[in-house]
């Protein structure tokens, strides 16, 4: 099976590395495959790359005041687009088709790893948790209703590496 081919995944974060990187595994714990920031990358170009090293999809940050993401598939195809409103007191992200209109929202606390992704509708098709996996540094993600992987996947990469991003601001800021 291949690295979208699952429902559930355990999410391990690399720390003390100079790109962002995920090791994305399944629920028994097997690697497979990976979502890795490009060298020096500021705009946030992230490849996913199944176990056996072959490029699958990638993100594609923009430099803009607002957090934007691509996520494209393994044959350049532009999927959707991820985005962060602006100053707001609390995290507010969504997708949007390639026509512009808005598919999915992210509801919940992304900073604490405790969020779901719901439809327009308001279903739940995708939960992130750390309450789902003990492990330091690891985190859950479950798809419903065979939802696209590669979809939420990418969500998850995107706003994970956007954090990061911010989190290294403000440590830079306070030195």
């Amino acid at each position: 099976m291949g690295l979208f081919d699952y429902s559930d995944y355990l999410v391990e974060e690399k720390l003390l590395t100079p790109r962002y990187t995920l090791i994305i595994k399944n629920e028994k714990g097997e690697e497979l495959g990976r979502a890795v920031s490009k060298f020096l990358s500021f705009k946030g170009k992230i490849e996913f790359t199944d176990n056996l090293g072959q490029k699958v999809g990638s993100i594609e940050g923009k430099l803009s005041a607002r957090p934007t993401f691509k996520i494209v598939d393994q044959n350049q195809k532009l999927i959707a687009i991820i985005k962060e409103k602006m100053l707001t007191i609390h995290d507010d992200w969504w997708v949007e088709n390639t026509e512009g209109e808005k598919i999915l929202f992210v509801k919940g606390d992304v900073w604490g790893l405790e969020y779901k992704i719901e439809d327009k509708s308001g279903l739940v098709v995708a939960e992130v948790s750390k309450k789902f996996w003990s492990i330091r540094d690891h985190f859950g993600v479950k798809i419903k209703y065979d939802f696209n992987p590669f979809l939420v996947l990418s969500i998850v990469v995107a706003i994970g590496f956007q954090k990061q991003r911010e989190r290294g601001a403000a440590v830079a800021s306070a030195s």
